[in-house]
């Protein structure tokens, strides 16, 4: 059977009509995807939490949310949870490995330990300090890049610390506004992390 040019025309037109409601079904039909699968978010989440591998998270949360019907709220229930345990995770600073003798320069001593003020220097220390840890977040772990770190020491200036490499520790955005926290659910809120397990919500 020979198909007409119309036909072949409406059917053309149709499907073109189709495709970007297939591909744009889930904010076009949203309340069809209201309660879509749980599994998904927790696949999402927990691939997540893999790039702070210092750290073990506690994922009971999700067992103890099964009664709650909202798909949306158990979600972001389970969000906050893990969020939670990031930020009270314990963490204790302690001394750095140094650097190999060979790297150090010359003033290097002097400018270590004694003056209180941060060293002309600075910026060469921080930088060996996080190619010393290998461009990692010393408290949780995840990669940072060079122009986001932040720093602490294993014991304050103000304590008798010095800006030695083995007291310089290096950290991510979020572990520094952690351990510099005054008020937790304001921090928990401004977390980064928290921006980003928000997404995996179901909107």
């Amino acid at each position: 059977m020979i198909l007409d040019y119309s036909f072949v025309l409406f059917s053309s037109l149709l499907v073109a009509c189709l495709i970007p409601l297939y591909i744009y079904r889930q904010k076009v039909f949203p309340f069809v995807y209201k309660t879509g699968p749980l599994e998904f978010f927790i696949q999402d989440l927990k691939a997540h939490m893999q790039k702070y591998p210092k750290m073990i998270f506690d994922y009971s949360i999700i067992e103890k949310t099964k009664d709650e019907k909202d798909i949306r709220i158990r979600q972001t229930l389970i969000a906050e949870d893990i969020v939670s345990q990031f930020y009270y995770y314990a963490y204790e600073k302690n001394t750095q490995k140094g650097i190999p003798r060979e790297k150090l320069w010359t003033t290097y001593e002097e400018r270590s330990f004694s003056n209180p003020k941060t060293p002309i220097d600075w910026q060469e220390r921080r930088e060996l300090a996080w190619r010393r840890d290998k461009n990692k977040c010393n408290r949780c772990g995840t990669e940072i890049k060079l122009e986001d770190v932040y720093t602490t020491f294993a014991k304050d200036i103000a304590k008798g610390g010095g800006y030695n490499f083995e007291n310089i520790i290096i950290l991510c955005a979020d572990c520094n506004k952690v351990l510099n926290a005054k008020n937790p659910k304001n921090t928990i809120a401004s977390l980064h992390l928290n921006d980003e397990l928000m997404k995996y919500v179901t909107s």
